[in-house]
């Protein structure tokens, strides 16, 4: 989409999510590598819910995930500059929340 937003001349958003169990298949970083090559404008919005390498079952139960996705996941969750992040977030969605519920409620009641 970003490549063709770019070919009819646009300047809109693109904006992907890819879960990071998709990240296994090889085709979202085939499609990543593309959108580098091209110098194009891409937003990639990573679920990740550490299912970056499916469970791979032994005998003492499933292997947690491997590879060097996982690590640098690994490394981001344990930074603080992502935890700060994060609380930002959750203050602006509350926030968000509040006014929203704020204007349905006055709307609700005629005010």
């Amino acid at each position: 989409m970003a490549v063709a937003r770019d070919l009819i001349g646009r300047d809109n958003h693109v904006i992907s999510v890819i879960g990071d169990g998709a990240m296994t298949g090889g085709q979202a970083y085939e499609a990543m590598n593309n959108a580098g090559f091209l110098d194009t404008n891409l937003i990639i919005i990573l679920n990740e819910n550490e299912q970056v390498s499916l469970p791979t079952a032994t005998v003492d139960g499933p292997a947690p995930p491997v590879g060097a996705l996982s690590k640098a996941l690994a490394r981001l969750h344990t930074s603080s500059k992502f935890h700060q992040l994060l609380e930002a977030a959750k203050v602006l969605n509350y926030e968000a929340s509040f006014r929203h519920g704020r204007y349905l409620l006055k709307k609700k009641l005629n005010i």
